[in-house]
C-alpha cells in the first residue's frame, strides 16, 4: 500500500478486490474466503457506505429458496419471512395462477428481507472469515499497473492498493449505473411502502404465508409478507411517473380505496409507512470481464422487478465466479484470463433466460391490446390447470438456468 504516485514494488496488496459490499459483493467475499481458508486476509472489500449506514437500510428483497439455501453457510437473518404461496392475478381479468412450495418439495418459494440485516449479518460473516472490509472507503479511480498488469484502486484519500483481481459488485438502482451495452426504459417508477391488511380468509391457508402479484395496464402490483401473521406487507406499486407523484400526494384514506380498487375484496389496507419512489427499467453489459475486472451483480445487470430476480441472478453470477476463482490462479495471469473467460461464457443462458423473461413480463402485462389481454388470461389459467407447466416455470423462477 502507499499514499502517492510513487513507484511501487509489482507485489501485489490483496489477490482479489471487492468494490460495493452490498449483498452480491459480501456472500462473493463470504464464499470465496470459505474455499480459500487461511489465504482469505488476501481478500478485501470496499465500500463507500459505512456499516451503519447500510444496516438502516429498511427496504425489502425478496428472495428464491434456492438463494436462501446458497445463503444458509454463509449467513441468513434469522428474522427473514417465507413465502409459502404467490396469487398471481391480472386485474379485470379472471385469469389467475397460484404456485405452492409444497408442489415443489420445498419449504417456501422465497423469502424477504430487509437489506440492512441482510448485509449485517453478512459483513460480520466475512470479517469473521479473515476478509479485510474497508468502510467508509470510495473507489474513485482504477488503471492498470504498469507491473505485470495488475489492478490498481485509488481512493478519495489518494490510497493505492494493487490487485490481481478486480470483481465489480456495485451497480446501484436504475438510471445509476453509468454507461451499459443495453438499455431498456419502461417509463415505469415505483412507488415502495410497507403496508397493514387484511387479506380475505379464503385465499389464507393455515400457517402458510401469501404473497400476491397483480398485473395492471399500468404496471405489476406485488404485495410480499414482511410478518408470518400475514398483516405486515411491502407494498411495490408501479406505474408511469405522473401516476407515480399523484399516489405519492394522496391522503392514506384515498390510496386505500385505491387498492382496494386494484385488489377487489382480497386485500384490505389498513396503514401505511412512508412511502418512496425510484426509477425502474432494465441494463445490462455484453460482455463481464475485461481484463483482470469482472462485473456480477448490479455492476453487470439491473433488472425491473416484475419478476424478484435481479438480486438472485446476481447471486448466481457470484456462486459461479466463486468456483472459478483460486488463490494458484489468481497469480498466474493466463490461467486467470483463461478462467474468467470460461466464466463469462458459462453465465450467457442464465442471464439471457432470465432477462428475456423479465422483459417479455414487463411489456406481456403493462399495455391496453385486448389480444394480449386474451392471451395473458389463457396463459394464466393453462398454468394453473397444468401441475407440469406450472412446476417448470416455478423452477426457472427458483434456480435460473445456472449449472
Amino acid at each position: 500500500m502507499s499514499t502517492g504516485k510513487a513507484s511501487r514494488v509489482p507485489v501485489p496488496d490483496f489477490d482479489v478486490a471487492i468494490v460495493g459490499a452490498g449483498p452480491v459483493g459480501l456472500a462473493f467475499a463470504g464464499w470465496l474466503a470459505a474455499q480459500w481458508g487461511e489465504r482469505a486476509n488476501r481478500i478485501a472489500v470496499f465500500d463507500a457506505k459505512p456499516l451503519e449506514a447500510s444496516a438502516k437500510d429498511p427496504r425489502v428483497l425478496a428472495l428464491s429458496d434456492a438463494t436462501r439455501l446458497r445463503l444458509a453457510n454463509l449467513a441468513f437473518p434469522a428474522n427473514a419471512t417465507p413465502i409459502h404461496h404467490i396469487h398471481v392475478s391480472e386485474q379485470a381479468r379472471f385469469g389467475q395462477v397460484r404456485m405452492r412450495a409444497e408442489d415443489l418439495g420445498l419449504r417456501a418459494l422465497g423469502w424477504t428481507v430487509r437489506y440492512g440485516d441482510l448485509v449485517s449479518c453478512l459483513n460480520q460473516a466475512v470479517e469473521s472469515r479473515g476478509v479485510k472490509v474497508f468502510r467508509p472507503a470510495t473507489v474513485r479511480f482504477a488503471h492498470r499497473s504498469p507491473h505485470q498488469s495488475l489492478e490498481i484502486l485509488e481512493l478519495d484519500d489518494g490510497t493505492e492498493y494493487t490487485v490481481n483481481l478486480r470483481v465489480d459488485a456495485e451497480g446501484g438502482l436504475y438510471g445509476e449505473a453509468g454507461e451499459r451495452d443495453h438499455v431498456v426504459d419502461y417509463d415505469q417508477w415505483a412507488m415502495v411502502s410497507e403496508v397493514t391488511v387484511k387479506v380475505e380468509p379464503g385465499l389464507l391457508s393455515a400457517s402458510n404465508t401469501l404473497a400476491f402479484e397483480r398485473f395492471t395496464h399500468q404496471g405489476p402490483l406485488a404485495l410480499l409478507p414482511i410478518s408470518k401473521d400475514q398483516t405486515q406487507y411491502s407494498l411495490v406499486w408501479c406505474a408511469p411517473k405522473a401516476e407515480v407523484d399523484r399516489r405519492l400526494a394522496l391522503s392514506e384514506q384515498a390510496l386505500f380505496d385505491e387498492l382496494r380498487q386494484q385488489f377487489g375484496r382480497r386485500v384490505q389496507c389498513t396503514s401505511i409507512g412512508k412511502r418512496l419512489a425510484f426509477p425502474l427499467g432494465m441494463n445490462w453489459r455484453e460482455r463481464l470481464v475485461q481484463g483482470r475486472r469482472v462485473a456480477i451483480g448490479n455492476a453487470a445487470q439491473i433488472l425491473h422487478p416484475v419478476a424478484g430476480q435481479g438480486l438472485n441472478l446476481g447471486l448466481r453470477d457470484a456462486v459461479a465466479l466463486t468456483r472459478s476463482v483460486s488463490p494458484k490462479t489468481v497469480h498466474d495471469e493466463v490461467a486467470l484470463l483463461g478462467a474468467l473467460d470460461e466464466f463469462e461464457r458459462g453465465r450467457v443462458a442464465d442471464r439471457t433466460a432470465v432477462v428475456r423473461m423479465t422483459d417479455l413480463m414487463v411489456k406481456g402485462f403493462s399495455n391496453h391490446n385486448p389480444l394480449l389481454g386474451a392471451g395473458r388470461q389463457l396463459a394464466l389459467n393453462v398454468m394453473e390447470f397444468t401441475p407440469p407447466l406450472r412446476k417448470q416455470f416455478a423452477e426457472l423462477m427458483l434456480f435460473g438456468l445456472a449449472a
